[in-house]
């Protein structure tokens, strides 16, 4: 993790609340810098963490997934002032979805950070506890997309109702079937989660056409080396969309 100057410099602190985590980051230099990470299961670092720091912190940018959460760090950060974006900062006219209220802010944010890096249209991958791929075109407007059960649910998938089947890591064997239990999971948990990728890939590809591929999430080293794809590997896609959205509100 990245550690806060001790020179006291004052700073606006960006905050991502995922199903699993809180991240915090700044951008220094016009690099980002991801300053710590936090377990969901106790908010109560979060919270005392940036009281430690309190400070140098001039407000709080927050995206978030998690409503419930969300209500807890405004209840016990009211004393910093805290801007929440969510989809009622977006132009309608940014958003073809049917249910936009059911809409994962991260999904939309990392879309709106990787069309910062291209002219073209974008498909952003950003695998965590679920997998979501995504797509946004050109003109900047969120097309939907798909939601996957992540990489580490679906090598954990049998732990309790198969326990006496073997954790496998996250490789794809060489060779086709498997010829062994090991490979046999692989092909099944792995190979099925990165079929699933490819198969949305050629979908949006044969939908839409020409788009550039980002890759974002825990995740996202371990996709690269698994896909055959062109990608960009991005880690902070979703506190750059948080950055640009937040200056089109000006």
């Amino acid at each position: 993790m990245g550690e806060i100057d001790s020179n006291k410099l004052k700073f606006t602190l960006f905050v991502d609340i995922g199903n699993s985590t809180i991240k915090a980051a700044v951008k220094k230099n016009g690099l980002w810098n991801v300053l710590n990470s936090f377990n969901l299961g106790n908010i109560t670092v979060f919270t005392e963490w940036v009281l430690s720091h309190s400070d140098q912190i001039i407000g709080i940018v927050m995206s978030s997934v998690r409503s419930d959460i969300t209500a807890v760090v405004k209840k016990e950060l009211s004393f910093v002032p805290i801007k929440v974006l969510s989809l009622k900062d977006v132009e309608h006219s940014k958003i073809n979805y049917e249910t936009p209220r059911t809409l994962g802010m991260d999904r939309y944010l990392g879309c709106l950070g990787a069309v910062t890096h291209s002219s073209k249209a974008v498909v952003v991958i950003d695998s965590g506890s679920a997998c979501t791929i995504d797509y946004m075109s050109s003109d900047e407007v969120y097309m939907g997309g798909v939601i996957m059960p992540g990489l580490e649910i679906l090598l954990n998938i049998f732990a309790t109702k198969a326990p006496e089947l073997p954790i496998v890591d996250s490789r794809i064997p060489n060779t086709w079937p498997g010829k062994s239990t090991e490979t046999s999971l692989q092909w099944g948990q792995v190979g099925l989660f990165i079929d699933g990728i490819n198969a949305s890939i050629e979908r949006y590809r044969t939908t839409f056409g020409d788009f550039d591929l980002h890759l974002t999430g825990g995740d996202a080293k371990k996709i690269e080396g698994l896909l055959k794809e062109e990608t960009r590997v991005r880690p902070h896609l979703i506190f750059e969309g948080m950055e640009r959205l937040l200056n089109d509100l000006g």
